[in-house]
Parts: structure tokens; C-alpha cells; sequence
């Protein structure tokens, strides 16, 4: 029997959410609400995932948690699954509660364990009497306790080795152990003069919890490279859950993992054995040189720790870092991914996963499952403006997309999996201002790293009578309350459509990047993803950037790594890597011998050198020329908002998803198409938006492309039919004609309906403002704009109405006909043949978002964390044009 597929699916194409259990406060009548709920707002299914109980800024209104696991708590998941199935919504279900997994009652061999290093200037530290330098037990663990996001308060310290080492090591022999003194208090007898480091190697054990744990899974995070551990954990749950629920498989699409931030987690009980035996020498003499000080979530506080290195030092640490990086890599692999995996399977289950964090390969780890997951922001600590910014001096800034999408979309594409789903758009700063068009966005850049599939983040599972904002942990705030929810399937249809095309079609990536996984775990170890902390200036942050400007410069690309390009076979000019084939082989690090190896087998294999002045988007162009690189289509004025992928359908028909990832500004270019692409097909601009397709003709495979703020375009080339064409509409550029435009200056009455308060208001404009500069600066909701224009018979001609600047969703009325709604883009409509000659009447529906208002809420915990802690500001509200009309 085929995983997942014990009853018949739903749409695989729409969106999902996920769907907090704050607390897992929930009961069946509200279970059963908020699904039916989801379901009218065009949602697909839930990922339900418990999470602890934000108490420190919810009111819990004494209803009572329900413990993972318990009775009580698997009746109301049963209530869930049951009435899900009956809405024909899909569910996953989250392993355990928070992230990474774990629990409270884990027997202290089962804990997560870290090895950690501290080093201590000699000359820095309290002396005796006769000047010997000594330092308490105590102050080690004190300095060595891991920053992690939940200490737990059961860990332990073993004190595993003490190294004396000079100021600068020139040999790996001068850095030598000691006898660790049987004294709390560990002294130093009159040490070499010379020797100015202690570097001191512990073991914790127990050392960090499960982030937002809820009662019965939070506690202690499981030791993920024990596979006993990951099996009773994981058979337990199962088995509780089928005694009272029957199979899994009649209700569950996927079990699902989260993030794996394992907070640095690195060590387990056999780890030097199984080292010895893999690589044949012992590991732990070199950890106190190998390891770095590190942060919360196991992030290198600096890569300078202790003595100075020779280069000769360093080159060997290199090789010692990498083995030690690697075999935990494949401890994680085979430990609990592949275990994760066979117990999904074995449940009659998909396997969904986010395979990063700190400790995965970052692309082998997602070749194992059967939806792969990525992640997309809206916004978090970086605070990095999506649609505003894009440089190319910062791979994260204006990005929604992480580098992690790219890794995890490269594996899909190499294990024939079409389904790639994403996170989207965590949010953990922007709740209240977060608008949908944001979100459209977010996610349609997401798609260009190769996400398929969207996991709204997230719904919180909230009772009515815990009024207004409600239980909010983190996320856009999905919720009936907010302003933009009557809209929220609009974005959700849009999504669907998107999904649709995505999922019947193979991404056509030609060209496969090479990324120096190997050489940067020798140096710096492995990554916290999705945001790693690179040295400033390193060339591995040079694969975040390259990827992105071969897909602006009209090619599409993949990333394998060493390991992957050393097991590639040659086939057809190309090399094969699983279900892949690539035509190139790009190296970002100097590989001479490899690169003649392959040109002598016929394929196509460059190292290229990186630009000094951060310009990658000019810097490949000139580089896809001189070396005649591989690309689907020709950008005329390649832009740096501009993004694009090439697929193929199952159909054999070729669409190209372009975007423009800018919020406020169009962009207009030249595109060319390959002949064997336009020769016989007809080009069609579809909009995921309308589900409608317009013609777009080509002048030998040439056209001009005209997309507005946040507008995304497929074009797709069917075979010609003259029936088709004949009377289909042409594709036209969203501004109007200035040469003949007239601006509508009418004053305005407007009427304004609060989302929240029964409150209402009238009011007279003279002329358009933002709300911001009027005496409605605190208001949120619906603004109803009306005006009479007198037109003569010339200007009654006018086919396009376009609103100028709105914020936010927008609908418009002309002469009593309605002519839709607008959430994204310009607020451009087609009126032709609406207008009259003499007295015409224009309504405009405006609905702003919260922001503004909830700022007037200075004594609501909520507020204070999300709003006034953070200083978001207040954002621009209602019509303020100027209002157009013109050809």
C-alpha cells in the first residue's frame, strides 16, 4: 500500500496551515469550529502541532492543558482527525510538542548530549599564594553552560579532559593534556612559562529542553543520535495513538518533524567509538582544539578560540573538524532520519520533515523523505524587508526564501518528488501588519527556490471568549477577527492554482552548483540552517547569492555537494545525479583536476571566480556569456527584483514562472524565448490570481514584458490553435497611458466601518490622504470612499480606472457595477464601456489592517511584546491615490 494513501486525499494542491494547540487547551465543539472555519477560507488541511502556552502574554482563561498523550488529549486529536476527514481536509500530526522533540520523563540516557570547550587565559585566572594559577570547578561550568533557548535544570557536567597550550601553536603536540586534579578546586602547579592557555573539555549531558514545549512533550530534548532512543519515542507515540485510533494511516497524511535546532547538540555515548572505528583514530585528544566557543543554538560565539594555529596547525584541525563534522552528519542520518522515515512508513505514513538545523547534511538529509520541507519569513530579528530590498552585499535582506529551500528543492528535484513544501512566512515580528499581499509575495519567491506547497504559519488555536487579539503565538495573525480574513481565499485560491501548475511540472534545472560543504566543516563546522553565521566576507556565503542570480539571469540551477559530484555518473554530456541530469558543473572552490576529468568525458565542468564588489546579478551575466552557459530564456534588462524559473509539464508544454519581487515598483523588459519553445506553441500569460490566460504575441520569440508591484506571471507555450486565439484577449501592461490620463480631484464622502468596535464614522475629504494624516490616524477597518465625476462624451471613453495608492485590499463600483477586488499590485481596473457621458458615480471599499489600531492598546500584553517591545511602527491606511482614469 502506497504511503498515505489508506483514503482518498484532498486536494493536494491547496494550502495547509499550521494549526497551534496553545497548551493543547482544546476542546471538541471549538476543534470542530475552527476546522469548519479553515475549511470555508479555501484552506486544504492542518499540520496540528502543540505547542506550549504563551502565559506570559495570554489570558488562559483557566481552562486546563490537556497532557500529550493522555486520554483526554488523544479524544480531542481523534475529534480532529474524524471531523477533518469528514470536511475532506487533510491532517498531519507533529512528533511530539515544540521543537526538537522530546519530553519530560526521558530517562537521563536518552538525553540530548553537547560536548563544549572553553578557553582560559592562564594570566587571566585568580592565583595562590605562590602565584600557581587555579580555577574552581565551579567557574568552568558557569563559563562552559550552553546559551541554549531553554536550559533544562537537569543537566550535568563532566569535566572530560584539561589542555595546557602556548600563546601560539606551531605543533599539535604543545598543546598537551593534564591530569585533571581530584579537587573542586583545580590548581595549576607552577605550569611552563611559555603556556598561556586552559582549554577545558566538558561533556553536558541534559543540557538544553524542548523550545515551547506542551505539558507531557516538553522537558528534555531527545538524544537524536541514539536510535534506540528515536525508536522508543517514536513507537511509543504510535502505539498510544493506534490503541485508541485504530491504524494512523485512516487519518494522517504525514507525520511531521520540525526544525531540528538541537541547540549544538554533537555527542552521544558510542560517538568515539564509533569514530575509532570509522576513522581509525581517537577524536577526543583534538576536540579541545576543534570545537568552538559557542552561543545559543550551538553557533560559534567566535572561530578564534584560545592560542593562535599555525597554517600548518590549522590544515590538520581542518581534516579532524571535517571528520568529526561528518560522522555526526551520518549519526543523524542513520540514527534518526532514516529511522524517522522507516517509522513513518512502517504507520502506513508520509515522512515530512524540515531536515536542517545545526548538525544535517544540507541537502543529503531531505533526499529521505517523502515531502520535504522548506521555510519562508515574512520577518524576524533581522527585520529584512520583503518586496523593499534586495542587496546583494546580504543574502538574507529582502529574501522570503532561505538558503535551506534551495538545498531542499535540489533534493526533491533529485528524487523525482514533486510535492516541496514550505513553512510560509514564519513571522515572529510583523503579527498585525502583516498584510496578504505580503504573504503572496513571500510565497511566490519561495516558489522560485522550488517550494511546491504551502504550510501557512500558523493558525492559533483560540476559544471566542478569549476576546480580542486572543491566544496569539506567533504568525500573521490568522485569525476571523483580523480585518483581510473574508479575503484570506482569495490568497489561499491563488495559491491553489499556483500548486496545481507547480506539482504537474518538472523545474528544468541545467545547471548543478557544487557547494564547498566539505572544506567550510573543516573550517568552521557545520552551519546552524536556516541562518547560518558565516565570517564576515566568506566565500561560503557566495552559494546563497550565485543560485539567485543564475535564475535572474534566465538560468535555473540546482546544488549537489562533494559527496554527491564524486558518486555522479556520466551520461549524455551530462552527469546524472539520482533521477537528475545536469548539463554543467559549476565549482565554487578551485578543483583543476576534477574539472579536466570531466571535460575529458565530454561535460561541461568550470570554476569560476567570485566578484570582489558584491554585483552578482552583472558579474554572471558576463560570465553565462563568455562561457556560453545554459539558459532557458533571454532577460533583456535583468533585474534584481526580477525572478524566474523554467519548467516542463506533463503535458511537455514549457512554462516560465516569473515574479517580481518588488512591493512598490514595476519592472518592464525584454524577453526571448529558444526557438524550439515558441516554433509551434502560442504564448499564454496566466493568472494565478483569476485562474484566466491571456495571449501574449511574439515578434519571433520576442516580447515585452510589462509587470506591475508583486504581479507574478506564467507563461505558458501550448500548441497553436487559431480557434483559441481568435477572439482571446491580449496580455496589456498594468499603467495606463499618462499622455491621456485625467485624475478623478472630486471631494470624496466617506463612511468608516471599525473591524473590531461596533464604532462607526462619516466624514468629508477634500482630497485623499493616508488615514495617518487625518483625525481617523488610529483607525482599522473598512473605509467606503464615494464621488460623482462629470465626464464628456471623450473622456467617458476611458477604459482603465487606476486608484493610485491604496492601502490595503480594495474594491470598486462604477456606476453600481462592481468591478472586483484588488489585494496585490497596482489597483488598476478595466472599465471599459462603464462610463457614460455626464454624471458618473465611483464607490472604492478600502480594508486596512490592524496595525494601526492595536497600537492604541498599550495595556495589552500581546501589544506590549509584538508592538511596542519590538517599535513596529505604524503603517500607511485607506485610499490615497491619485485616482486615474485613462487608456
Amino acid at each position: 500500500m502506497l504511503c498515505g494513501q489508506a483514503w482518498a486525499q484532498p486536494d493536494p494542491c491547496r494550502p495547509w496551515v499550521r494549526w497551534w494547540w496553545n497548551g493543547d487547551k482544546v476542546d471538541t465543539l471549538e476543534i470542530k469550529r475552527e476546522l469548519r472555519l479553515l475549511q470555508a477560507a479555501g484552506v486544504g488541511g492542518v499540520e496540528i502541532n502543540p505547542i506550549e502556552f504563551p502565559a506570559k502574554r495570554c489570558d488562559s482563561l483557566g481552562i486546563a492543558s490537556l497532557r500529550w498523550l493522555s486520554e483526554g488529549w488523544i479524544e480531542a486529536l481523534g475529534c480532529a482527525l474524524r471531523e477533518a476527514k469528514a470536511l475532506g481536509m487533510g491532517c498531519d500530526l507533529l512528533v511530539g510538542s515544540g521543537w526538537p522533540f522530546g519530553k519530560e520523563t526521558l530517562p537521563m540516557e536518552e538525553r540530548a548530549q553537547v560536548m563544549l570547550v572553553k578557553a582560559f587565559r592562564l594570566a587571566e585566572l585568580d592565583t595562590l599564594a605562590d602565584g600557581t594559577p587555579y580555577i574552581a570547578w565551579q567557574q568552568i561550568q558557569d563559563a562552559i553552560d550552553p546559551k541554549v533557548t531553554t536550559p533544562n535544570n537537569d543537566r550535568s557536567f563532566e569535566l572530560i579532559s584539561l589542555t595546557l597550550a602556548p600563546d601560539s601553536i606551531t605543533k599539535i603536540e604543545e598543546a598537551a593534556d593534564m591530569a585533571i586534579p581530584n579537587s573542586d578546586t583545580l590548581v595549576f602547579a607552577h605550569p611552563d612559562p611559555r603556556l598561556a592557555y586552559l582549554y577545558a573539555l566538558v561533556r553536558c549531558r541534559s543540557f538544553a529542553s524542548v523550545i515551547d514545549g506542551a505539558p507531557g512533550a516538553s522537558g528534555a530534548i531527545l538524544d537524536h543520535l541514539n536510535k534506540g532512543a528515536v525508536q522508543r519515542y517514536l513507537y511509543q507515540m504510535s502505539e498510544t495513538l493506534e490503541k485508541r485510533l485504530g491504524p494512523m494511516r485512516e487519518w494522517l497524511r504525514a507525520y511531521f518533524a520540525d526544525s531540528m535546532e538541537l541547540e549544538g547538540s554533537n555527542w552521544t555515548d558510542d560517538f568515539a567509538e564509533q569514530f575509532r572505528q570509522r576513522y581509525g583514530y581517537d577524536i577526543v585528544p583534538y576536540l579541545p582544539l576543534i570545537l568552538f566557543e559557542t552561543g545559543r543554538l550551538g553557533e560559534a560565539v567566535s572561530y578564534q578560540c584560545g592560542a593562535k594555529k599555525s597554517p600548518a596547525v590549522q590544515e590538520q584541525l581542518r581534516r579532524h573538524r571535517y571528520n568529526f563534522e561528518s560522522l555526526k552528519a551520518q549519526l543523524f542520518h542513520e540514527r534518526y532520519t532514516q529511522t524517522f522515515v522507516d517509522w513513518c512508513h512502517s504507520q502506513g505514513v508520509q515522512a515530512r520533515a524540515q531536515a536542517y538545523g545545526r548538525g544535517f547534511y544540507p541537502l543529503e538529509s531531505s533526499l529521505s523523505y517523502d515531502i520535504p520541507e522548506g521555510e519562508s519569513w515574512t520577518t524576524n530579528y533581522l527585520r529584512h524587508r520583503i518586496g523593499e530590498e534586495m542587496p546583494d552585499e546580504d543574502y538574507r535582506r529582502g529574501r522570503a526564501y532561505t538558503m535551506i529551500n534551495k538545498y531542499v528543492s535540489s533534493a526533491a528535484h533529485q528524487t523525482g518528488r514533486r510535492i516541496v513544501s514550505a513553512e510560509e512566512m514564519t513571522n515572529t515580528y510583523r503579527l498585525f501588519e502583516t498584510t496578504l499581499e505580503l504573504l503572496k509575495l513571500g510565497s511566490d519567491m519561495s516558489a522560485i527556490s522550488g517550494t511546491t506547497h504551502t504550510v501557512w504559519h500558523g493558525f492559533n488555536y483560540t476559544p471566542p471568549q478569549a476576546g480580542f487579539p486572543g491566544w496569539v503565538q506567533y504568525g500573521s495573525y490568522y485569525n476571523e477577527q483580523n480585518s483581510w480574513w473574508p479575503y484570506f481565499d482569495l490568497l489561499n485560491e491563488y495559491r491553489t492554482r499556483m500548486s496545481a501548475l507547480l506539482q504537474h511540472a518538472e523545474m528544468q534545472t541545467d545547471i548543478a552548483i557544487v557547494v564547498p560543504i566539505d572544506e567550510m566543516w573543516g573550517e568552521i563546522g557545520v552551519q546552524t540552517e536556516p541562518f547560518p553565521n558565516y565570517p564576515k566576507g566568506s566565500k561560503y556565503e557566495v552559494p546563497q547569492l550565485l543560485w539567485e542570480a543564475i535564475h535572474k539571469n534566465g538560468g535555473n540551477c540546482d546544488y549537489i555537494t562533494p559527496d554527491q559530484e564524486t558518486t555522479a555518473t556520466y551520461c549524455d554530456g551530462g552527469v546524472q545525479v539520482g533521477q537528475k541530469q545536469y548539463q554543467v558543473l559549476i565549482f565554487i572552490e578551485d578543483s583543476t583536476l576534477v574539472i579536466e576529468d570531466y571535460r575529458r568525458r565530454g561535460t561541461a565542468a568550470y570554476t569560476i571566480e567570485m566578484p570582489t564588489n558584491h554585483n552578482y546579478l552583472d558579474w554572471y551575466a558576463a560570465v553565462q556569456r563568455q562561457l556560453g552557459l545554459p539558459h532557458a530564456i533571454e532577460i533583456g534588462q535583468p533585474d534584481r527584483f526580477l525572478l524566474q524559473n523554467h519548467y516542463l509539464t506533463d503535458q511537455g508544454e514549457d512554462l516560465y514562472l516569473i515574479v517580481n519581487a518588488h512591493l512598490q515598483e514595476g519592472i518592464q523588459t525584454d524577453l526571448a524565448f529558444p526557438k524550439e519553445v515558441y516554433r509551434h506553441c502560442t504564448a499564454w500569460a496566466y493568472d494565478c490570481n483569476t485562474g484566466s490566460r491571456q495571449l501574449i504575441p511574439l515578434d519571433h520569440g520576442r516580447c515585452h514584458l510589462s509587470l506591475g508591484p508583486a504581479e507574478t506571471v506564467v507563461i505558458q507555450f501550448a500548441p497553436r490553435s487559431r480557434k483559441l486565439e481568435r477572439n482571446a484577449p491580449r496580455r496589456n501592461p498594468y499603467p495606463i497611458d499618462d499622455s491621456h490620463a485625467q485624475t478623478i480631484d472630486t471631494p470624496w464622502r466617506v463612511h468608516l466601518q471599525h473591524a473590531l468596535l461596533k464604532d462607526s464614522a462619516d466624514a468629508f475629504f477634500d482630497t485623499l490622504a493616508d488615514l495617518r494624516n487625518t483625525q481617523y490616524a488610529d483607525f482599522s477597518g473598512t473605509i467606503t470612499y464615494r464621488t460623482e465625476i462629470y465626464l464628456d462624451s471623450a473622456a467617458s471613453q476611458a477604459q482603465r480606472l487606476d486608484l493610485g495608492a491604496v492601502y490595503d485590499i480594495c474594491a470598486l463600483k462604477v456606476n453600481g457595477t462592481d468591478c472586483g477586488i484588488r489585494w496585490f499590485g497596482k489597483r488598476v481596473y478595466d472599465v471599459a464601456g462603464l462610463l457614460r457621458p455626464g454624471m458618473n458615480s465611483i464607490e472604492v471599499k478600502v480594508v486596512t489592517t490592524l496595525n494601526n489600531y492595536v497600537h492604541t492598546l498599550a495595556d495589552d500584553k500581546v501589544m506590549q511584546h509584538y508592538i511596542f517591545k519590538r517599535n513596529v511602527p505604524t503603517t500607511p491606511a485607506g485610499l490615497v491615490g491619485p485616482v486615474r482614469m485613462g487608456f
